[in-house]
């Protein structure tokens, strides 16, 4: 798979799992339950594209993930794929409890027939919509270690370290919740009146997560790049973890990881201030930032795991260097 396709299948898998994450929250904000619903549309589309990502470089799709499942009880890839397949499940039955609820439920502007079908079916579960979306948010937050574990492997030093999921997290806490904070932002334009409270208590939240979530990552990500300049289990690791620094820092990598930074931390940390600024003043202007916040937000992450994966050096790189050292 390219370096284009674990970016895109990573990046977007963990928006999904940090916008179920997102619903929830504004689930359990506020009363105004029709003006939430429209952002539970953004989950499988998410799911989606990331599922396009990861089977992009196969001619045969369907036997790739017949093949990928195969092999749950020994391969972490396996496992990943079980779990991004039992993951979309969930986001579409939560979505479900959203959109085809009764009284606000959305779909019943598309197909008025169908919406009355499925919503009786729905009805039942949609008191429980709560604890399924804290159970389904759980199975999501499960399916990041296990896709972050499908990449610490021995083979790749670079990348089998406590930061690879702590990345992860921090990708799916930034991304979910500005792409819900977006959606909430563009529906606020069409009813600015109606709609002003409620989007300002998610924002108010929303605002605090992501600071929270941008100094996580500063941290994760000084953290990764001591560990890459220390010492490593083997001299081979220790070499190919160099080389992965030396990629980042002075090497093809370095243009984008700079703008990583510019537009990831420091552009994003100056988005949060404004937003929260102006959340108590003028909403209108809190909501347009709030777009161009997940826009910063998501070329950030784009391009921060472009360089996780475009930098990383595997061991099988540096061994003719090590055999040598040895001959």
């Amino acid at each position: 798979m390219s370096h284009t396709a674990y970016v895109v299948f990573t990046v977007f898998s963990q928006m999904a799992v940090g916008a179920l994450i997102a619903m929830v929250i504004a689930d359990f904000l506020g009363k105004d339950k029709k003006f939430f619903e429209t952002a539970s549309w953004v989950i499988v589309p998410a799911v989606i594209i990331s599922l396009v990502a990861i089977l992009s470089h196969e001619a045969r799709p369907l036997l790739a993930m017949m093949t990928m499942s195969a092999n749950v009880g020994s391969s972490w890839l396996s496992r990943e794929s079980l779990m991004l397949t039992v993951f979309a499940i969930l986001a579409v039955i939560y979505t479900c409890l959203w959109i085809f609820e009764p009284e606000y439920g959305s779909f019943k502007r598309i197909c008025k027939p169908v919406h009355g079908l499925i919503a009786k079916i729905a009805k039942p579960f949609v008191p429980f919509r709560k604890p399924l979306g804290i159970i389904f948010a759980l199975v999501g937050i499960a399916f990041l270690f296990i896709s972050a574990r499908a990449y610490m492997l021995l083979g790749l030093p670079a990348m089998n370290h406590i930061t690879t999921p702590l990345f992860f997290i921090v990708t799916a806490l930034l991304t979910g919740t500005m792409l819900v904070a977006a959606v909430l932002s563009i529906k606020y334009m069409m009813a600015p009146k109606e709609y002003a409270e409620p989007l300002g208590a998610y924002l108010g939240v929303a605002w605090k997560v992501v600071l929270g979530s941008v100094i996580a990552g500063i941290i994760v990500l000084a953290g990764y790049l001591r560990i890459l300049k220390g010492a490593a289990a083997s001299y081979g690791a220790e070499l190919a973890q160099g080389m992965t620094l030396t990629n980042i820092l002075s090497g093809e990598m370095t243009t984008v990881f700079w703008l990583y930074v510019a537009i990831g931390f420091i552009l994003t940390v100056i988005l949060v201030a404004a937003v929260a600024a102006f959340l108590k003043k003028d909403v209108s202007k809190a909501a347009v930032l709030s777009i161009v916040l997940f826009a910063s937000v998501l070329v950030g992450e784009l391009m921060g795991r472009l360089v996780l994966f475009g930098a990383n050096v595997p061991l099988g790189e540096v061994m003719p260097y090590v055999l040598s050292s040895i001959i």
